[in-house]
């Protein structure tokens, strides 16, 4: 299922999770989830109003819409609100560039995005478009990514089942171990473990949305356990995986 998201997709009617090369996205209802450290950076905005940001390090944030960096902890709390939360895929390393449409800061979170206004007035359109939404949030730039990180992240991605160790990628490069993860970290805004888990759950939430069974998606891509996936989904989301499944949210994916 591609392109734009139906009339019954928007806010007031049935919450959406998209999928798409480079982001993941969904809107819908706040989820009342735990704190959590998301492996990828991820842009939050109220769309039904300002929301409280609930951080492990910075008390609670009164704010309209939030950049939260790659393994920052937090939950957006908007009860009886909805929201988007726009993950970013950091292999081509636009979370930078939203970090810099920001306009102010608290600790290591952006807050307030320059286009916020625009971004829920896209969220609630009768027709939402998440490549646009994706766009203005990035405002329509192409960061430059470095072809070493960019072919580590895409041989990741196209094998989430696969354990891959940073010293055999790194002498493949022909880098040294230190400068290939400090590479990879400043590209990404994460860790090279990170980006494999985060590689691992898209592809198993992809896989079940896709009507397969969720234990044996998680195993397909590549969790040991189907417990090891439920706690690294925990950990990312701020909530189980089957409980999230449940709420009936629709897909819409446009995945490799």
């Amino acid at each position: 299922m591609t392109g734009v998201l139906s009339e019954e997709c928007g806010p007031a009617r049935s919450p959406v999770v998209w999928m798409r090369p480079g982001h993941v996205g969904y809107i819908g209802p706040e989820l009342g989830v735990d704190l959590h450290a998301p492996s990828v950076a991820v842009l939050s905005v109220g769309l039904d109003g300002p929301f409280v940001l609930d951080t492990a390090t910075h008390g609670e944030i009164y704010t309209g819409s939030c950049f939260a960096p790659a393994r920052s902890v937090h939950r957006v709390n908007a009860p009886g609100g909805w929201i988007l939360l726009l993950f970013v895929d950091p292999a081509g390393a636009p979370a930078m560039t939203i970090a810099d449409e920001m306009t102010a800061v608290a600790g290591p979170y952006g807050l307030a995005h320059r286009r916020e206004r625009e971004l829920v007035e896209l969220c609630r359109a009768t027709v939402v478009e998440p490549d646009r939404i994706f766009a203005d949030a990035v405002a329509g730039h192409t960061p430059v990514a470095d072809p070493r990180i960019a072919w580590a992240a895409s041989t990741i991605n196209r094998n989430p089942d696969r354990a891959f160790r940073a010293e055999a990628m790194a002498a493949h490069l022909g880098l040294s171990t230190t400068h290939f993860l400090r590479l990879f970290a400043r590209q990404c805004g994460t860790t090279f473990r990170g980006y494999q888990r985060w590689t691992r759950v898209v592809h198993a939430i992809r896989d079940a949305a896709a009507g397969r069974d969720l234990t044996r998606c998680a195993v397909d891509a590549g969790f040991a356990t189907p417990s090891h996936f439920s706690e690294t989904f925990h950990d990312l989301f701020g909530m189980s995986a089957s409980g999230f499944l449940r709420t009936g949210v629709r897909f819409d994916l446009d995945l490799p």
